[in-house]
């Protein structure tokens, strides 16, 4: 289980504290885990691992949130490996990049 606690006052009336639960939402799918998310003015949820809202408290409303959770010991190729894979296509993109405008040079010279 993951707690994330987090000032989400500093976002004023703006959307980013929907965006910032659903980035937690992700968080919670990436590691399939459970994640409680505790805020001040912004969304607090209990997450499950499949990214789903099982509770939750509305924006700037103070109240109690009796949440369902549970523990796991389940590890998932993110949380084994990180970000190796996203750090991988990007050297092979730029390495693809770099080859084309290579082969695109030379066929330009020998014109």
């Amino acid at each position: 289980m993951f707690v994330n606690i987090s000032n989400d006052g500093w976002y004023g009336d703006s959307g980013a504290y929907a965006q910032h639960l659903n980035q937690t939402r992700m968080r919670a799918i990436e590691n399939n885990r459970w994640l409680l998310s505790a805020t001040d003015t912004g969304v607090t949820a209990s997450i499950d691992p499949w990214g789903r809202i099982a509770a939750q408290i509305p924006r700037k409303q103070r109240a109690v949130l009796v949440a369902p959770y549970a523990l796991t010991s389940v590890t998932t190729f993110y949380t084994g490996h990180g970000d190796w894979f996203a750090f991988a296509c990007a050297i092979i993109s730029i390495g693809a990049l770099v080859a084309r405008f290579a082969s695109r040079t030379k066929a330009d010279a020998s014109s």
